[in-house]
């Protein structure tokens, strides 16, 4: 199985990521930088064993297509760069695929920073489970997340129970599976054309898991394997753009995907849950103190804002 990781302007993550998986392979590693940040020189100077791309930014399932061109494995582990194996995860997944051969993609168990469970198998989308989970979307951070040590323990021990999952250790088939770790059948891959470079950001592993459920191949949840998900690495350096590649990518979907009145049903959602964060947001300014506060309430209301101009497109995106 080789290893391919799309990265944008996360160095430090990177070198995390790569020094798990040399010590789990020795099979090909690639890296496609999307970025400036010097990760290619980096990958260069410490790993020299690991093939490096730099490319032009065009969106995540531009780079991944590029990888999978070039890596001639019959199976490719696709990572984000803010991962990390844990040792065995390659062994396992080439096994799971080797053993059921119309499984297109296995996504493995995924765990936070603080080792919780992040649920990483769903249902497909539909307008009531994207209302249900809008709490959930990309957006603005209030602040940095703390690290596991420095979280008092009544928030570790309710991180620890929402995380559960009575299905968390149970390999089962599912509609798709976080993009942070796939590991792809090549042939299943090139078969549906791989990745839909329209979708610049999110929702792109959504809609490669629906072509190949379509194309009679299937997608599985395999918790044999963890991987550790940083999250967040790359979004956050520009949050209020790449919320707004959130709702453009949603809509394209829906479009794409759904019935003409479920896509309404989603855009309708989308709209209403943003124009009440925007809401929410402009009675909180009223009452901030100022400096940091408000400048992050700010920051929030412009990314509902954004959202909102894009359901306003009307260009296909």
């Amino acid at each position: 199985m080789g290893v391919a990781i799309v990265s944008y302007n996360t160095a430090g993550l990177l070198r995390r990521c790569l020094q798990s998986i040399v010590a789990d392979t020795s099979g090909p590693v690639l890296v496609v930088d999307n970025g400036n940040d010097g990760s290619a020189e980096l990958v260069r100077r410490e790993f020299p064993g690991v093939r490096v791309r730099v490319e032009e930014n065009r969106g995540y399932g531009a780079a991944a297509n590029i990888a999978m061109t070039q890596l001639e494995t019959p199976y490719v582990l696709l990572l984000n760069a803010d991962t990390e194996l844990t040792p065995g995860t390659l062994v396992a997944l080439t096994r799971y695929l080797d053993q059921h051969p119309r499984v297109a993609i296995a996504g493995p168990r995924i765990v936070n920073a603080g080792g919780v469970y992040e649920r990483s198998a769903h249902h497909f989308p539909t307008p009531t489970s994207l209302l249900l989970h809008a709490r959930w979307w990309p957006g603005p951070q209030s602040r940095a997340p703390l690290a596991p040590s420095d979280q008092p323990l009544w928030r570790r021990r309710l991180g620890s129970l929402l995380g559960s999952d009575r299905n968390e250790w149970r390999a089962r088939r599912v509609d798709w599976v976080l993009g942070a770790a796939l590991a792809i059948r090549r042939d299943a891959f090139t078969a549906v054309g791989g990745f839909d470079e329209a979708y610049f950001l999110y929702q792109e592993e959504i809609d490669l898991c629906y072509r190949l459920r379509a194309d009679g191949w299937e997608v599985h949840y395999v918790p044999a394997a963890t991987v550790l998900h940083e999250g967040g690495a790359s979004t956050s350096q520009r949050a209020i753009e790449t919320f707004a590649q959130f709702v453009r990518s949603t809509q394209r979907f829906a479009r794409l995907r759904f019935t003409r009145a479920r896509a309404t049903g989603v855009r309708a959602v989308l709209g209403s849950v943003l124009l009440t964060r925007l809401a929410l947001e402009t009675a909180r300014l009223a009452s901030a103190r100022d400096g940091a506060p408000r400048d992050r309430i700010r920051e929030r209301a412009a990314a509902w804002r954004r959202g909102l101009a894009v359901l306003r497109e009307r260009s296909e995106s």
